[in-house]
């Protein structure tokens, strides 16, 4: 291999079955990362699993009809079953509760400091960045990044990357713009916080709800795209 061609940092989107929340998450990252950074988006892959999925599965119905709702391209991949060689090749691994992340730990301990509910992760970003003296909204990261080659680019997310593995758990906020820290979250408000923290499954719901599913893994998506891009290039 070109020693000058590294190979892209890998995000992987894990659920249950990995037909619906997981695929969206996909596709809206590769998605956002295409309109972020062109062809630099090859600076990224990102893949989904899930923790039950029966593999080769296509995604569900209403998976395709919340990609439509977001006008996110479907990314294509069918169900896999979450294993070790796919938690291995990962970078990060974000979970879309809290308790799948328990899970996945508990499966695959090694692994254990890759893993982040996707709500979570953006909190565990915005108080890195903070330690840095700096807010997200703070530069045009686009532009940043679109000064940069594709090794500099992969080598400061891969930086960002190995930050967010290496950091010690207690000392990161887990919702962004909420100023506790876990402990303080888990004691005083244990209900809300695995409410507000969990992305729940929509299948079987109503249109509305899978809807609310689609906006809410879109928001927080492409909030950790630009997170991470800051924690890269800052």
């Amino acid at each position: 291999m070109n020693p000058r061609i590294k190979p892209p940092v890998r995000i992987l989107f894990v659920c249950s079955g990995n037909i619906m929340r997981s695929v969206i998450a996909e596709s809206v990252f590769l998605a956002r990362a295409g309109e972020l950074l062109g062809e630099k988006a090859t600076s990224f892959e990102a893949e989904s699993s899930g923790l039950e999925a029966v593999e080769n599965s296509a995604p569900h119905p209403d998976c395709v009809q919340a990609l439509e709702f977001l006008g996110v391209p479907e990314c294509g991949s069918t169900a896999s079953r979450l294993s070790e060689d796919i938690i291995r090749r990962s970078d990060l691994v974000l979970t879309m509760t809290r308790q799948q992340c328990y899970q996945i730990a508990y499966r695959f301990p090694e692994f254990k400091n890759k893993l982040f509910a996707l709500v979570e992760v953006n909190g565990a970003i915005e108080t890195l960045l903070e330690n840095r003296g700096i807010t997200l909204d703070e530069s045009d990261w686009q532009e940043v990044a679109g000064g940069l080659s594709r090794v500099e680019l992969v080598e400061a997310i891969d930086c960002a990357a190995s930050a967010l593995v290496s950091a010690l758990r207690k000392l990161l906020r887990p919702l962004p713009d909420v100023p506790m820290d876990l402990h303080e979250l888990m004691t005083r408000f244990s209900p809300c916080f695995y409410q507000v923290s969990n992305i729940h499954d929509p299948i079987g719901g109503t249109t509305e709800e899978t809807e609310r599913c689609a906006r809410q893994i879109n928001a927080e998506v492409t909030r950790f795209l630009h997170g991470l891009l800051a924690l890269a290039l800052s």
